[in-house]
């Protein structure tokens, strides 16, 4: 009895969650029409146009913008991303109006390792973020400071050439020992020592660290 109880109540079910899709499918594309936003591929409910991404994204986002023009928009489950491929947009965005766009979301991993947002990198745009830029620049990106640090970045430098040299014919991951370098420098400007330390020794340390960022 109560088998053919439940097989009653899955047509019904069913019906209900096909409604329910529809009504809800029908309200974010009739809201996106509504907004003043610039056009875009359709996405799907709830997860927008997460699962039509290919791997190399930069080509797929090539291709949009000759189909949609040098702005366009997309949604990423329900967060808009807008993507400019002119270099004239891109002026305005990051010259022109650069106070209006100053503000980024910061990821969960960045909140909690800055105390919620109260460094220079995450916190948001206004005095505070403009007295610590000063202090940034007054204290670490002075021309005496970065003297006092010279030999600190060469010897970084002479490190990652060695490192590259020594993996002449093969592949290397510039992005990977960019960061890594970079790493070292500056941890070794603020704590006197590598944070990621010998390279081959600590890589997975230091890509888990960049993931997080």
């Amino acid at each position: 009895m109560a088998f053919t109880t439940l097989n009653d109540l899955r047509l019904p079910a069913l019906t209900l969650s096909i409604v329910f899709l529809t009504i809800l499918w029908y309200k974010f594309t009739s809201y996106k029409k509504q907004s003043r936003l610039p056009p875009g591929p359709q996405g799907l409910p709830i997860v927008g146009f997460l699962p039509f991404l290919r791997p190399n994204l930069h080509h797929q986002l090539t291709e949009l913008s000759q189909q949609y023009g040098p702005i366009y928009k997309f949604w990423l489950g329900s967060r808009l991303c807008v993507v400019l491929n002119s270099s004239s947009l891109a002026k305005q965005v990051v010259r022109d109006q650069d106070s209006v766009f100053a503000n980024r979301d910061p990821p969960i991993a960045g909140l909690m390792a800055t105390y919620g947002g109260l460094d220079i990198g995450f916190s948001p745009y206004g005095s505070y973020w403009s007295d610590m830029r000063k202090l940034f620049v007054r204290e670490i990106l002075s021309s005496r400071n970065l003297e006092a640090c010279y030999s600190l970045r060469r010897h970084e430098v002479r490190k990652t050439i060695r490192n590259v040299h020594t993996k002449v014919g093969n592949p290397v991951d510039i992005a990977e020992l960019a960061f890594l370098t970079e790493m070292n420098v500056v941890t070794s400007m603020i704590f006197g020592s590598d944070f990621v330390g010998e390279m081959e020794k600590h890589r997975k340390d230091g890509t888990e660290f960049r993931d997080l960022w």
